[in-house]
């Protein structure tokens, strides 16, 4: 019997028990992880499988979830929540699947070999260096999705992440952090990691304060995608476009012609793209900001009633989980003819930001933020010294209002469910201090 069958009897189970509201969810996947620490290295190899049922009428519903293939004879629990609606079937746009979902996993020996080369790699770029710990993750899933709205979709996808703690020469030096994402593992560049992490080690080693300065900016994709996620809410759920208010000017215009954000579910090369959303909805590209100007919230479609404003945003990490909306890949266009060492060559006073030193705070009403950052100081196109222990500050609206140029190197950033993207950005209009 296929999960296919089996997802099909479940739905007729309930029917024939009068719910009209009906949706089966099924997930399997595995996973091989690692983890190294100074105290050693341990390594997993994982499969899971599971499914969740979602069912109700007007007046009441309930969810089920339970591990390994759907049964039709499961106990189910007593509808004691809300009434429940389901989306109907919407056509799909043709989806030609990535040749890379079919890649194995990654093996022991090979994720070990991979780890090693990167610990190289950095002692070439920082002599005496050391990466403290590594955390990696290479996972394939195939989920599917059947409903009495005649829904019915399958998705799959591989993601390989990878979290890793290194640490300078030299006693009292403070450690890094870098989060990352790809497909799979074979698409890490141990040499391109090295170097990020040996521009953080290098700036939170050597770095000074600085009191208060103003300036230009150049914000690393890092920056730029950590206040992004932290701003999120301005144009995710059906409070955004109220949220946004207080920041758009009279002529209706919320940041600079630079900036265009945008969230994609299906976003060509993307880590998680895929044809559907977590409840089986076709996903699009939706242009949230265009050239400044606000063009929409990003909302499922059960929090808005247009259906133009819908979009395919309902995450589903696990079936555990019920479906939430979040961005995918939410992401400021680059510009493709636009080098970073150009807009570094141009730079004739002010810094260039490559880290955050940990999250960024955001005023209530979204006034003002504050963002701790590590950096360089440059004159002339060229640094003049690294900068730590400094606080980026400004008001939310200086600082869409403030993006001058938008450079080429799209890069994402892993956030929650989804993944969060910025190039380097050029801004005016910003201050940093020593106390946020």
């Amino acid at each position: 019997m296929t999960v296919d069958e089996r997802l099909f009897e479940v739905l007729e189970a309930l029917r024939e028990e009068g719910w009209p509201e009906v949706e089966v969810f099924h997930k399997r996947g595995r996973s091989r992880t690692m983890r190294t620490t100074a105290y050693g290295e341990t390594t997993s190899l994982r499969q899971e499988e599971g499914w969740a049922v979602r069912a109700g009428d007007s007046r009441r519903s309930f969810f089920y979830a339970a591990s390994g293939p759907p049964r039709p004879d499961a106990g189910w629990p007593e509808a004691d929540g809300q009434g429940l609606r389901l989306p109907s079937a919407r056509p799909v746009p043709s989806w030609t699947a990535p040749s890379s979902l079919d890649a194995p996993l990654i093996g022991e020996v090979e994720a070990r070999g991979f780890l090693e080369g990167l610990a190289r790699a950095l002692d070439q770029e920082v002599p005496g260096s050391r990466l403290l710990a590594a955390h990696l993750d290479d996972g394939s899933s195939e989920s599917q999705l059947l409903s009495s709205r005649d829904v019915a979709a399958t998705v799959r996808q591989r993601v390989a992440s990878l979290h890793l703690d290194a640490v300078g020469p030299g006693e009292g030096q403070r450690g890094v952090s870098l989060d990352v994402a790809q497909r799979e593992v074979r698409r890490f560049s141990p040499t391109a990691l090295a170097s990020r992490l040996a521009d953080l080690l290098l700036v939170s080693g050597k770095g000074i304060a600085r009191v208060r300065d103003r300036g230009e900016f150049l914000l690393a994709p890092t920056v730029a995608a950590g206040l992004l996620a932290a701003l999120s809410d301005l144009w995710v759920g059906p409070e955004a476009e109220s949220r946004l208010a207080a920041l758009v000017d009279r002529g209706g215009r919320f940041g600079s012609p630079a900036l265009t954000l945008i969230d994609d579910g299906r976003l060509p090369g993307g880590v998680l793209a895929a044809p559907h959303d977590g409840e089986g909805q076709p996903t699009r590209e939706v242009v949230l900001v265009e050239e400044g100007t606000f063009r929409q919230p990003l909302v499922a479609w059960w929090q808005t009633r247009s259906p133009k404003l819908a979009s395919a945003c309902s995450r589903r990490p696990g079936w555990r989980d019920l479906p939430r909306p979040g961005p995918t890949h939410l992401y400021l266009r680059p510009d493709p003819s636009l080098r970073v060492a150009s807009l570094l060559e141009n730079l004739g006073r002010g810094y260039y930001l490559i880290g955050l030193a940990g999250a960024p705070r955001i005023e209530p009403g979204y006034g003002r933020f504050a963002a701790p950052v590590d950096g360089f100081a440059i004159a002339g196109g060229r640094p003049t010294g690294p900068v730590t222990g400094t606080w980026l500050v400004g008001s939310v609206s200086a600082l869409f209002k403030g993006i001058v140029a938008v450079a080429r190197d799209l890069t994402f950033s892993t956030v929650g469910a989804g993944l969060v993207g910025s190039p380097t950005l050029l801004v005016k209009g910003l201050e940093l201090r020593q106390q946020p």
